[in-house]
């Protein structure tokens, strides 16, 4: 995944605290983050007098979706994400989280969804595009054709059945509206429904 891949699915996916991420996405947002705050502190010097005003607004917006690919870096080596509280520890930060952080994700589907690397490489997944957060791929319509596809937003390779982006969540396919799904985390709502009630993203 590249750098505006992982900014453009850490946005898409602001409160997705139940899938996984992979170790680019979670690094290119965390040096995303990072520029982010340097930017806002030099402006801040210029414009404020050294006041923290636009870095302390950028820092809120980036607060959320930086917990979330965190959690779902967690769960990408087969962690819950409650382990991110020891980060409030000095030894935390360090080992195991930082330890965590650098290793690659378990290779294949675990707990929390396919591999973001290989997401349709288990027979079990195999043109199952839409995941409920808890791992088990949920049935929707399904693409007819067999031509190799990239999703329009952010390039992802795409299966031929996959109806859903698995890296950023964006449609690939026109259907009947007879249903909407969640960007964050594929659920099938009700085309009525103003929130996710799995994992409480706007739509």
């Amino acid at each position: 995944m590249t750098f505006t891949q992982s900014i453009s699915s850490g946005f898409r996916r602001y409160f997705d605290v139940r899938t996984r991420s992979s170790r680019a996405e979670y690094w290119w947002w965390t040096l995303f983050a990072l520029l982010i705050s340097v930017v806002m502190t030099s402006s801040d010097a210029v414009l404020f007098g050294g006041a923290a005003i636009l870095d302390t607004i950028s820092s809120l917006l980036l607060f959320v979706p930086g917990i979330s690919v965190a959690v779902r870096r967690l769960h990408d080596v087969g962690r819950s994400g409650w382990w991110l509280l020891i980060a409030f520890t000095v030894i935390g930060i360090i080992f195991p989280l930082l330890y965590w952080y650098i290793n690659p994700g378990v290779k294949g589907p675990n707990k929390y969804g396919p591999d973001p690397l290989q997401p349709f490489d288990d027979p079990s997944f195999a043109g199952e595009p839409l995941f409920d957060g808890t791992g088990d791929g949920m049935g929707g319509a399904r693409s007819s054709t067999s031509e190799s596809r990239v999703c329009a937003v952010c390039s992802f390779a795409l299966e031929p059945e996959m109806n859903f982006c698995r890296a950023c969540g964006s449609k690939t396919f026109d259907f009947e509206e007879t249903a909407k799904f969640c960007s964050a985390c594929g659920l099938k709502m009700e085309l009525d429904a103003k929130f996710c009630f799995s994992c409480g993203t706007g739509v």
